[in-house]
């Protein structure tokens, strides 16, 4: 079950790669992860599709309206003074659908992992990110509820974790060089001064990290925030 908000061309594609791969069958729901209808369609189909049967959920919504993405109506640009408007957005996609989605998971059976997808400076083992104050918010909730819902549900034997990834190389970077006055040259040297590694994460390495988190390997592992960066939690 697969859930994306706008961009088909790309749903497809990893529809594709994973019929292929692993011979499993997919679905796709798009939606604005924020409408509450979004998360109540995913269910749907994880009802009428697949028996009601959810092994785990992985909350991974990822975008910085204006920034990574275009503003479009019901999404406000960062900028926006009214800053209550930009932080309630957030507060949606990210502690209000993780709640919502995970509440619809634990109707399912056999629910066995949740994990939730953060960004760096969203916890107290790093500094906060002065440009990120928006989504910043709302993703720092979502990691108090894993670490309340590990805790609720570990005599359950659900564990509840989160993956912290660094520098990714995925398309949203380029949206940030269309939005903003950064250039290449200058995404580069930010990315090789903060990463120890000195690479680019590749999305294999962030899909592996949960992978794990939702396999038996780690059924003993609940709460965790788990940087996946090139030890970029390292500098600080």
């Amino acid at each position: 079950m697969l859930g994306y908000n706008s961009n088909h061309d790309a749903a497809k594609e990893s529809e594709a790669k994973l019929r292929e791969a692993y011979g499993v069958e997919v679905a796709t729901v798009a939606g604005d992860t924020a409408k509450p209808e979004t998360m109540a369609k995913l269910f749907d189909v994880v009802r009428e599709r697949f028996d009601n049967k959810l092994t785990a959920f992985v909350h991974n919504a990822g975008l910085y309206v204006g920034v990574t993405t275009p503003s479009t109506e019901g999404q406000p640009n960062p900028m926006d003074p009214d800053f209550e408007k930009v932080w309630e957005y957030y507060q949606l996609v990210y502690p209000r659908a993780f709640k919502r989605g995970l509440n619809a998971a634990l109707a399912c059976e056999g629910l066995r992992h949740v994990v939730a997808i953060s960004s760096p400076g969203c916890n107290a083992t790093q500094p906060p990110q002065v440009s990120y104050e928006a989504p910043g918010q709302g993703k720092s909730a979502m990691e108090f509820l894993v670490r309340l819902h590990a805790r609720a549900l570990a005599p359950k034997g659900i564990t509840v974790n989160c993956v912290i990834p660094g520098y990714t190389q995925t398309g949203a970077w380029q949206g940030v060089l269309a939005n903003t006055p950064m250039t290449e040259e200058m995404l580069e040297g930010m990315m090789q001064a903060s990463t120890p590694m000195q690479r680019w994460l590749q999305t294999s390495e962030i899909g592996n990290a949960v992978a794990f988190l939702c396999s038996d390997q780690a059924k003993a592992v609940t709460g965790v925030a788990l940087p996946v960066d090139g030890g970029l939690h390292l500098v600080g």
